[in-house]
This record gives C-alpha cells, sequence and structure tokens, in this order.
C-alpha cells in the first residue's frame, strides 16, 4: 500500500510539475517573440507531449476499462448528449438565478484572447481537456481508488481539487459539480474516455450564451435538460451497474 501511495503522488507531482512548465515555457517564447499566437501554439505542444509521455508511459491508460467493444458508441453518445445536457441546465439555471459564471473584466478579455483563433480552441477545447482528465481523473481519482478509498471520497476529492484549479465563486461551485460528475463516470466504467469527451464537449459550449430569452424558454431548456441527463446517468447506472463494478485498473 505504502509503494502505491508513493508511486501516485510521484506521478501526480511530475504530472503538475509538467503541467506548469508547459505554460511557463511557452509564456517566455511568446515573450520573446512577441507573438501570443506563438505563446498559444507552444502550450498546445506542451500539452501534447505531456499527454503522449502519459499515455505512452501507461501513467494513465487511454482504454475504455470496462466497456465492451459493443458498447463503444452508446457510451460515446451518451457521453456527448451528457455534455449538451449538463451545460443547458448549468447555462439556464444561472441565467433563471441571475448568477454570473463568465469570468470579469481584465480576468475576461485575457481568457477570450486566449481561447480566440485555432491555438486557443485547441487549447481551450481539446489539450486543456485531456490534461485535465490525466491528471484529475486518471492520476487523482485513479490513484484513491487503487488504494482502496471509498469511492464517493475518492471522488470528491477529486472534484474538490480539480475545482480549486477553476476560481471560487459560482465557477468553483459548478467545477465541483462538473468532477462529481465525470469521476463518478471514470469509476463505473473504469475508462477515462467518457470524461475526456464530456470535458471536450462542455469547453466546446461555454460560448452559449442564454440572456436575454423570456423565463418560460429557459425553464423548458431547464427541464429538457434535466430530463436528458437524468436518463443519461440512468442509462450508465444500468449498463454498469455497482453490482458488477470492479475494482478499476489502470
Amino acid at each position: 500500500m505504502n509503494e502505491e501511495i508513493g508511486k501516485t503522488v510521484k506521478l501526480i507531482l511530475v504530472w503538475l510539475l509538467l503541467y506548469i512548465a508547459a505554460t511557463f515555457i511557452a509564456a517566455v517564447i511568446g515573450g520573446v517573440v512577441k507573438s501570443y499566437e506563438i505563446t498559444k501554439w507552444t502550450i498546445v505542444l506542451g500539452y501534447m507531449l505531456v499527454a503522449i509521455l502519459f499515455f505512452g508511459k501507461h501513467y494513465v491508460e487511454l482504454s475504455f476499462g470496462r466497456i465492451e467493444r459493443r458498447m463503444v458508441w452508446p457510451v460515446v453518445g451518451m457521453s456527448v448528449l451528457i455534455a449538451v445536457s449538463q451545460a443547458f441546465v448549468l447555462f439556464s439555471a444561472s441565467s433563471l438565478l441571475d448568477v454570473e459564471l463568465q469570468y470579469q473584466g481584465e480576468e475576461l478579455e485575457r481568457r477570450q484572447q486566449l481561447f480566440s483563433g485555432i491555438a486557443g480552441a485547441l487549447y481551450c477545447c481539446v489539450m486543456g481537456p485531456i490534461i485535465e482528465e490525466i491528471g484529475f481523473r486518471g492520476l487523482i481519482l485513479g490513484g484513491l481508488l487503487k488504494m482502496r478509498c471509498r469511492p464517493w471520497i475518492a471522488i470528491l476529492i477529486s472534484a474538490l481539487v480539480f475545482a480549486l484549479l477553476h476560481g471560487f465563486g459560482a465557477i468553483f461551485v459548478t467545477a465541483v459539480l462538473f468532477g462529481i460528475l465525470v469521476g463518478w463516470l471514470y469509476w463505473r466504467t473504469g475508462s477515462i474516455i467518457p470524461g475526456i469527451i464530456i470535458h471536450i464537449v462542455n469547453n466546446s459550449l461555454t460560448a452559449i450564451d442564454l440572456i436575454g430569452q423570456s423565463h418560460v424558454i429557459l425553464w423548458l431548456i431547464l427541464v429538457v435538460g434535466l430530463l436528458l441527463l437524468a436518463y443519461c446517468l440512468w442509462w450508465f447506472g444500468k449498463k454498469f451497474s455497482y453490482k458488477n463494478l470492479k475494482t478499476i485498473r489502470q
């Protein structure tokens, strides 16, 4: 057990160091050449190298885990549907409650600039989600499950750590809920892939703006989103039932 803990902690620290280093090196290179586009492309390249390292060395398995071959495409489809339905629930609920989920002021302008263009889209919507799923689900959650930590405690810990990276306030709350959702799916399926799909689709839908819609429309979107989300979670729960759940092995 001590050996497993030591290995997990070491991998998490390596991932965190490389995660920070990729961003720092990109900022330095971009500053030297005075090009924000170069900064973004360098981040994308750095994240790609980190992903190749962790998947290539099998520190985190890019596999379908407990998902049988005949279930691959249904799982992919349901993962996309979960991402879309939870995004509609989130944005409609925030509009109805008049809660601001977006960054404000200079931070908003900085992020808009960072996520613009092809490089920005690859960083925000593809490589960023993959790197975060490697760390928060593959390493932290996967490591805790291997150490026989109670599943819901492990899921909550990984979700809280994930949320801390994204800031405080309403964003923190939504990040915790998102972390619990994808963490539960990782525990059920033994695969990082559903989380990657949901994370990619979720980040790609961040530009949704429902402000100005009538309350009737917002309530309709909220109800439909909740029903779809509930159905998808029921589907995953049925297909990957608790009684047949085996210990996750990466």
